[in-house]
């Protein structure tokens, strides 16, 4: 019988908009090429009865989830809670999928997702997951050179059924842009919204018209 991968994709966007669905498809490729049969699952549109049954049916569970202010989006979260009340419930040998998280956020740095990263570590032991490490990169997952490279080393660790390696947290720890073109892009950017909002000449965007004196 082939192994199966699901893929819990936590982005309202979905698996196929989303930064998190197209990075979990480059760490796939890898366990595709292995014989892997690959399942995805949008937790903003999954049903409890199909969702715990996948998951029961996996050797290995990937969320892919971006970083929504400082920690994993509320959905997220809440079927978290939900997978880990129930399968708590049940019988020990029932079998323990792994377990990897794949964590994106906006900022340079990836050590933004520090904290999610052990919400997810704390719900593999509470979830009776195997955790198999996590995966964790800045400027939402932008796919350079350096970070595929990354998720296909993680990939062909876990096809052969060993964890996420250290080798990818020192591929990923270094951001992707440099800190000051990064601060310039998103300046531009957010005067571009301003312009298209009509708020430029109405108020000055460093404004802080409730500061005190």
């Amino acid at each position: 019988m082939g192994r199966r991968a699901l893929v819990l994709i936590g982005s309202p966007k979905g698996p196929d908009a989303s930064a998190s669905g197209r990075l979990s498809r480059i760490l796939t490729a890898r366990l595709e090429e292995g014989g892997w049969s690959i399942d995805r699952l949008s937790l903003y549109d999954a049903d409890e009865g199909g969702l715990l049954s996948s998951i029961s049916e996996s050797d290995l569970v990937i969320l892919a989830s971006p970083l929504y202010v400082d920690s994993l989006p509320a959905p997220v979260i809440k079927w978290m809670e939900l997978i880990a009340e129930e399968r708590e419930r049940r019988p020990i040998d029932e079998g323990s999928p792994r377990f990897v998280a794949l964590l994106n956020c906006g900022f340079v740095e990836p050590k933004h997702n520090a904290m999610a990263e052990r919400i997810c570590r704390r719900f593999a032991s509470h979830a009776r997951f195997e955790w198999y490490g996590a995966i964790s990169l800045g400027c939402a997952g932008m796919p350079r050179r350096r970070i595929v490279r990354a998720l296909e080393i993680a990939a062909d660790a876990l096809k052969t059924g060993f964890p996420v390696p250290p080798q990818v947290k020192r591929l990923t720890r270094r951001p992707v842009v440099p800190r000051l073109v990064y601060v310039i892009v998103g300046n531009i950017a957010w005067r571009r919204t301003a312009r298209k909002k009509h708020s430029l000449g109405k108020w000055d965007l460093l404004a802080q018209p409730y500061k005190s004196e």
